[in-house]
């Protein structure tokens, strides 16, 4: 991969790339500097948050526990856990399925869903709406499967529903069904509590767990704002994890998003998911382009698996090309100020897309 041309800005936030060749390991290329304030340089083992990106790997983790019979994706979301509808919901509660779509007619009112400096709230706070995370509880507003509502709350009841199947935190859980079969190292739902402390969420999973948050958090990048100056606090981190909690390398992105590419073109050593589930994910019937946890992008030269994220101080953009075997990333620890199709994470990824041939 030819050098980034990222900005020669003194102390600029970092971008970093990742390129998946079909057949290859993931090539990363990173510039610019993990934390402005303190002159750290961002490097291959620099952690940066994926941010909504976490609804893709949230999707799976729910699909790896349908595959082992622990739940059914049409379960009936009240199976798992109690949701207050109101009248128009019609009486009853959205399926997995239609959550992961977002189409379970959940609604985040104005104002929720902020970041924070310091940890993200509880998981049981943020639903019962005992905080300013989310002005009252998490709730069923419209029909289920009545028309695609972008949702962080109907990912924290997901979040909640994977607790009570598996008995554990919601960071284990992942970290049990998609980080570990995968040889991640570097890769974790953090809530940025300290890790192993009593109010981490991860706290009451095993030792590899613990390890791998000690280095997430060692390692990861402070986030930036569109000046280039570093948001209060260092990073700030969302109500949710399973909405937007991931913390990843970009080469151990790339190595989750290969595995995906591998089960979405039926290859049968793909480790996380076999080919029902995979093409599940993909299943865009009920709404055009939304799959579960991703969006897929149709084009002449084939699908385009994408998701993405953009928070305070960070942004990515990640695509999956199964027909080609291939997957671009690109992530920063800055808030460009604009969307990804306007930002450098979006210039980027069509410049890297169009000198391979790739859907841009």
């Amino acid at each position: 991969m030819p050098p980034l041309d990222h900005a020669a800005v003194p102390r600029s936030p970092a971008v970093a790339a990742v390129v998946v060749e079909p057949g290859q390991d993931p090539a990363v290329a990173v510039t610019g500097y993990a934390d402005t304030a303190i002159g750290r340089l961002a490097d291959a083992g620099t952690v940066l948050h994926a941010c909504s990106a976490a609804k893709a790997v949230t999707a799976v983790v729910v699909l790896r526990l349908a595959q082992d019979g622990l739940l059914d994706l049409d379960d009936d979301v009240h199976r798992w856990v109690p949701v207050p509808l109101d009248p128009a919901a019609g009486g009853r509660g959205p399926t997995l399925r239609e959550l992961l779509r977002h189409a379970g007619g959940v609604t985040d009112p104005a104002g929720s869903f902020e970041p924070a400096d310091g940890a993200a709230p509880p998981l049981l706070d943020v639903l019962a709406g005992r905080l300013g995370a989310h002005p009252g509880p998490v709730r069923v507003a419209h029909a289920p499967g009545s028309g695609f509502r972008y949702a962080d709350g109907g990912y924290c009841l997901l979040e909640r529903v994977v607790e009570v199947v598996t008995g554990l935190p919601f960071a284990a859980a992942a970290h049990r069904a998609v980080v570990a079969p995968l040889g991640l190292t570097a890769t974790a739902f953090w809530a940025g509590t300290d890790p192993g402390a009593a109010s981490d969420p991860g706290a009451t999973a095993d030792a590899a767990l613990r390890e791998v948050l000690h280095r997430v958090a060692a390692r990861a990048a402070a986030g930036h704002r569109t000046d280039g100056s570093r948001v209060p606090g260092v990073r700030r981190h969302y109500p949710g994890l399973a909405a937007s909690g991931l913390w990843t390398t970009p080469a151990e992105l790339g190595v989750l998003l290969t595995d995906l590419g591998r089960a979405w073109a039926g290859a049968d050593d793909a480790v996380l998911l076999d080919a029902r589930h995979a093409a599940a994910m993909l299943d865009d019937a009920a709404e055009p382009g939304v799959g579960l946890g991703v969006f897929v992008l149709g084009a002449a030269r084939g699908v385009c698996v994408m998701t993405q994220g953009w928070g305070d101080g960070f942004q990515c953009q990640a695509r999956v090309y199964p027909q080609q075997g291939g997957v671009l990333a690109v992530l920063t620890n800055a808030d460009p100020g604009v969307d990804q199709a306007s930002s450098v994470v979006g210039a980027m990824l069509r410049r890297l897309a169009g000198a391979r041939g790739w859907a841009a």
